[in-house]
C-alpha cells in the first residue's frame, strides 16, 4: 500500500508494540511476559475473534521489518510488516488450526480485510486521523 508521508513516522507506529491492538483490530489486547536482546518480546495476545495465543515480537529498524511469530493459539506462523520508502507491505505466512481450519477460507478473507484497514490506519497516523481523511474526500 502506498502512502504519504513521513516513511519514519509509519515506522515508528509500525514498530509500537504497545499499540498493536490500536492498528489491528484483529489483536484485543497484548501483554509482554517476557523482554529479550534487541527489543525482542514474547506476550499473550487475545483476539477480537475469540482464543488467544502466545507471539513473539521482533523489530528491525534498518529493514523497517516488524515480524510478529504467532507461536500457539488458532493460528501459527508468521506476519511481517515493512516499510519500504512510501510503501507498506504485509505478509502473513500461517496455518489456521481447530474451528479457524474448517473455515479457513472465509477466515483467510476476514484476515485480508483486516490487513488493508490495518494499514491504512497505520499509513494514515490512526482511527481519528483516518475519519477525518475520509470525511474530507
Amino acid at each position: 500500500m502506498e502512502f504519504r508521508g513521513d516513511p519514519e513516522a509509519v515506522w515508528g507506529r509500525v514498530s509500537d508494540v504497545g499499540r498493536i491492538p490500536e492498528f489491528w483490530h484483529g489483536t484485543k489486547s497484548l501483554k509482554v511476559i517476557e523482554k529479550g536482546e534487541g527489543g525482542k518480546v514474547v506476550a499473550d495476545a487475545r483476539f477480537a475473534f475469540g482464543g488467544s495465543g502466545r507471539v513473539e515480537i521482533s523489530a528491525d529498524p534498518a529493514s523497517k521489518t516488524l515480524l510478529q511469530r504467532f507461536l500457539s493459539g488458532p493460528f501459527t506462523g508468521t506476519q511481517a510488516v515493512r516499510v519500504v520508502g512510501n510503501r507498506l507491505e504485509a505478509r502473513w505466512d500461517i496455518e489456521f488450526h481447530g474451528l479457524f481450519k474448517i473455515g479457513s477460507g472465509r477466515t483467510a478473507g476476514h484476515f485480508r480485510s483486516g490487513t488493508v484497514h490495518a494499514l491504512e490506519r497505520l499509513s494514515s497516523g490512526g482511527e481519528a486521523e483516518l475519519a477525518g481523511q475520509r470525511t474530507q474526500a
